[in-house]
C-alpha cells in the first residue's frame, strides 16, 4: 500500500473527520459553499500530503497496525487452544489443568515475594519470572497432550497391514496392465494406477513416521511435565524471579527439536507449527473448558 496507508489513517483519524465535516458545514451555512469548499479541500489535501509523510506519524501507525496484528493472533491462538483442550479426553484435561494450577500458584508465590520485598504488586511485576516463557511451556505440553490423542485416533482408523495390502494390489494391477497392448486407454490407467502407488507410499511413510514419532511424544510429554514442576517448586522454595527467569528461559531453548517432531506431525493433528507462531496467555488466568 505505501504512503496511501498513511494517508488513509490521516483521513480517517476522527479528529480530522471531525473538522472535514465541520468545515463542509461551515461552508454551507455561510451561504458561499462554492467559495468554502474548494478551500476546505486544499486545506485538507495539504494537511494529508503533511501528516501521510511524517516519520513519527507514519510510525505511530506502524506500531498501532503491530499491536493489532499482535492482538488478532492472540485471539486466534486462544481459540486454536480452546478447541485443542475441549478435544482432549477429560484425563489429558485434568493432567493439564493440574500443572497450570502450579504455574498459577508459582506466580502467586512470586507475588508474595515481590510483596515482602517492596516492589509493587503489579502484573508487569511478573515479567520478572517471565509469564511468556511458562505460556510457552505448557503450550508445547498441550500440543503434545493433542498429538498423542491424535495419533491413538489415527492408528485406531489406519493400520500398517492394510496399507501394505492395498500397495500390494495397486502393484500387482500394474504388472498386469503392462502386459496389455500399449494404447490410449492402458496409459491412462497406468497414470492412475501409479499415482495411487506414489500415494499408499506416501501412507506407509506417514505411518512410520507416526509410530516412530509415538513414543517420543510420550516421553517428550513427561519431560516437559516434569521440567515445569521442577520450576514451579524452585519458585515455592527459593521465591527467587532471577533464577526463575534464568531456568524457564533455559527450558523454553531446549524443546526446539521437540516442536520440530511436532510440525512433522502435521498431517496428523492438522495443526501446522510455526517458529513465530502466537502462543496464548495460560498462566495468567484460567482456562475454562467445555
Amino acid at each position: 500500500m505505501g504512503i496511501w496507508k498513511y494517508i488513509k489513517a490521516a483521513f480517517s483519524n476522527r479528529w480530522n473527520l471531525l473538522a472535514v465535516a465541520g468545515g463542509i458545514g461551515f461552508s454551507v451555512l455561510s451561504g458561499r459553499p462554492e467559495v468554502g469548499l474548494p478551500l476546505l479541500a486544499a486545506v485538507e489535501l495539504a494537511w494529508l500530503g503533511f501528516v501521510g509523510t511524517h516519520s513519527r506519524f507514519r510510525q505511530f501507525i506502524d506500531i498501532k497496525e503491530h499491536q493489532q496484528l499482535k492482538e488478532d493472533d492472540a485471539k486466534t491462538a486462544e481459540t486454536r487452544m480452546r478447541r485443542m483442550l475441549t478435544s482432549l479426553p477429560r484425563g489429558a484435561q485434568r493432567r493439564f489443568e493440574l500443572l497450570m494450577s502450579q504455574c498459577e500458584e508459582m506466580r502467586n508465590i512470586t507475588k508474595q515475594y515481590q510483596a515482602a520485598h517492596g516492589a509493587e504488586e503489579t502484573e508487569s511485576m511478573f515479567a520478572e519470572v517471565r509469564v511468556d516463557g511458562l505460556d510457552r511451556l505448557l503450550w508445547l505440553f498441550l500440543k503434545l497432550l493433542y498429538t498423542e490423542n491424535s495419533l491413538n485416533r489415527f492408528f485406531e482408523t489406519t493400520t500398517i497391514d492394510a496399507i501394505e495390502r492395498e500397495l500390494r494390489q495397486v502393484n500387482g494391477r500394474i504388472e498386469r496392465e503392462r502386459s496389455r497392448p500399449e494404447n490410449r486407454q492402458r496409459e491412462r490407467i497406468m497414470a492412475t494406477l501409479e499415482d495411487n502407488r506414489q500415494t499408499c507410499e506416501q501412507r506407509r511413510v506417514n505411518f512410520e513416521q507416526a509410530r516412530d514419532s509415538y513414543e517420543l511424544v510420550r516421553a517428550e510429554q513427561k519431560r516437559l511435565e516434569n521440567k515445569i514442576r521442577s520450576l514451579t517448586e524452585t519458585g515455592i522454595s527459593k521465591g527467587d524471579p532471577g533464577l526463575l527467569s534464568t531456568e524457564v528461559d533455559a527450558v523454553a531453548g531446549s524443546i526446539r527439536e521437540t516442536e520440530k517432531t511436532l510440525s512433522e506431525l502435521q498431517f496428523v493433528t492438522g495443526f501446522a507449527t510455526f517458529e513465530n507462531e502466537a502462543v496464548p496467555e495460560i498462566v495468567t488466568r484460567k482456562v475454562v473448558t467445555g
